[in-house]
């Protein structure tokens, strides 16, 4: 390659061989000249390929374990692509693996893979020699890190660019991802710029200049950890993450042992990335302008990269393409921090990013083609706990719950995925699943709602319990709102709120204790204001978390007002009241 990055066959002394080779044709050469072959020139789609064992003695020149492929699409003679594999402890089995984009015969950037469970499972697939974008037949799980450099002719070197890594850890060996990382490079001025997702634009990898290391900055890093029961059940097409951080901030791109030079690779032989080993510490204390927290409470989504922000409401640079909107609780903090900080609230039953200031969860497209419930939460006296909760039902622009929570009832939590998926699955999950039935049993004795019934029904259909507690949730919800607005008006269909008019002659006494014709009588009153404060306390109850509370305040209310008020018309005459 010359040192503005130029690569072509057209120098070769076999390029005109090559030139005469039919579609499936191929010949050898022996390039170190041992006596046997180590090169094979081959016409495969229309393309010139020259595959290298790099090894130089392999029975199997194309075993894609040490060995180069170098390809000029078309047979032009000007190089398009690079594939390398490099077996870096000579067991046979590819430890590393690179693709090289030319435009023109010159080198732009490239894509670099290292696979740490030396089982020689190939890092990318490949179509017409680049990577395809079919993720599930790459490996991306497991332990192992991928990443892009883009090549700085002005100084024949490699600089991080894009997605500089992506890794992924699979500390018990299963063969998925229980952490995945990935961190955005891009200039660090362009996070003030008008491309908002610079990292993720491939076109800058295209560009002949490259802008220098030290310009470049680590500006968007995203975390995401999968808690769910051991062993998994998913297969590992449809990986799964629980939760992850999204956190946007302007650190210049400068971590020890950054620069890895592997003898073994062709020019420029060193990389620029984050050390595996030391990627998850540096997210650990990555220095976070705004950080976005983001948990799948239906367990649908089986995005291979993670659990991570949605471009709406609030705007995090370089964060990636949008990705799934329902069901997805998110939670935003606009304050700087240097740690990742989690606790636990005891009012919803789960995990919450410390210091968020805000939070959404819209709730639908899972019975129905619809929205059917947005849930809102704010921190309003700036503790870091969110304090504040709104509901609104379908479209309507007005919430039908707002509750103020005086006590969140929280406690902080280590960013500890063993210890927070054994507490999470063991106690959380099951708890609030035994909880939510209870409370759905004694609220369908006082109304009935059929969007209700039907997520019902998914959660006895949903294999996870975390997804089966969510959609129960969303059930619980439902039929609270309806129990309650039957109460409030079974309360005022009574007698004395309707205050009547007395009969020709007689006065509206309100405190004669027996019946008087069209108008009430002091039992009316008691009665209707022990069951308005009784309704009051169920709905505070409720919304402050006390489900036990909330259960017994309902059997309150039904023993006074008798069969169910979802059932039948209450009278406003009924003196026994």
């Amino acid at each position: 390659m010359s040192p503005d990055g130029r690569l072509t066959f057209l120098h070769k002394p076999w390029w005109p061989r090559a030139q005469k080779l039919r579609e499936g044709e191929s010949f050898t050469l022996d390039l170190n000249h041992d006596g046997r072959p180590d090169t094979v020139i081959l016409r495969r789609g229309d393309n010139i390929i020259e595959a290298i064992d790099d090894t130089g003695r392999a029975v199997d020149i194309l075993n894609r374990a040490d060995t180069a492929y170098v390809v000029s699409y078309h047979r032009t003679g000007i190089v398009d692509r690079m594939v390398v594999y490099i077996d870096n402890n000579q067991d046979g089995k590819a430890d590393e693996m690179e693709i090289r984009y030319y435009r023109d015969g010159y080198l732009r950037y490239a894509w670099f893979g290292e696979n740490y469970d030396n089982d020689g499972t190939q890092i990318f697939h490949l179509t017409n020699w680049e990577y395809d974008g079919k993720q599930f037949q790459s490996k991306f799980r497991g332990n192992v890190m991928i990443y892009l450099n883009k090549y700085d002719p002005a100084t024949q070197s490699w600089v991080p660019l894009s997605e500089c890594p992506f890794a992924f850890w699979d500390p018990n060996h299963e063969g998925l991802a229980e952490i995945a990382l990935r961190v955005s490079a891009a200039p660090l001025q362009s996070q003030a710029g008008k491309d908002m997702d610079y990292a993720n634009h491939y076109d800058h990898l295209w560009t002949p200049k490259a802008v220098g290391l030290h310009e470049i900055g680590n500006l968007n890093v995203r975390l995401s950890y999968n808690i769910d029961p051991e062993p998994r059940r998913e297969p590992w097409t449809q990986p799964h993450f629980n939760f992850g951080f999204t956190l946007v901030g302007a650190e210049p791109y400068d971590y020890p042992d950054m620069l890895y030079t592997n003898p073994r690779r062709r020019p420029p032989q060193a990389v620029v990335r984050i050390p595996w080993n030391n990627a998850l510490q540096m997210a650990a204390d990555y220095h976070a302008r705004q950080t976005g927290f983001s948990w799948d409470e239906a367990h649908s989504v089986d995005r291979w990269e993670g659990q991570f922000w949605i471009g709406e409401r609030e705007l995090l640079y370089n964060t990636g393409d949008p990705t799934v909107r329902w069901n997805i609780r998110r939670e935003y903090s606009g304050a700087p921090a240097a740690q990742r900080e989690l606790y636990y609230s005891d009012v919803d039953k789960r995990y919450h990013l410390f210091g968020a200031s805000e939070s959404w969860l819209e709730v639908g497209h899972l019975v129905n083609a619809r929205r059917d419930l947005e849930i809102r939460a704010f921190d309003n006296n700036h503790d870091g706990f969110l304090d504040t909760w709104e509901v609104f039902k379908g479209d309507s622009p007005h919430p039908v719950r707002r509750t103020y929570v005086r006590d969140p009832k929280t406690r902080k939590v280590p960013l500890d995925p063993a210890r927070l998926g054994a507490e999470y699955n063991n106690k959380i999950l099951p708890e609030a699943i035994e909880e939510d039935e209870e409370l759905i049993a004694a609220l369908r004795g006082f109304a009935t709602d059929p969007l209700a019934e039907a997520y019902e029904r998914a959660a006895k259909s949903a294999a996870p319990a975390e997804r089966r507690r969510y959609c129960l949730d969303v059930a619980r919800e439902l039929y609270f709102l309806q129990a309650r607005d039957v109460l409030y008006a079974r309360n005022a269909a009574g007698s004395y709120p309707g205050l009547g008019t007395a009969a020709p002659g007689e006065a509206a006494l309100s405190l004669r204790l027996g019946p008087i014709k069209g108008g009430y009588t002091l039992g009316d009153t008691l009665s209707y204001w022990k069951l308005a404060k009784e309704i009051e306390a169920f709905v505070e109850d409720y919304s402050q978390g006390r489900v036990t509370q909330s259960i017994e305040d309902l059997q309150r209310i039904r023993s006074d007002v008798g069969p169910s008020p979802a059932r039948r018309q209450p009278s406003r005459t009924n003196p026994s009241r």
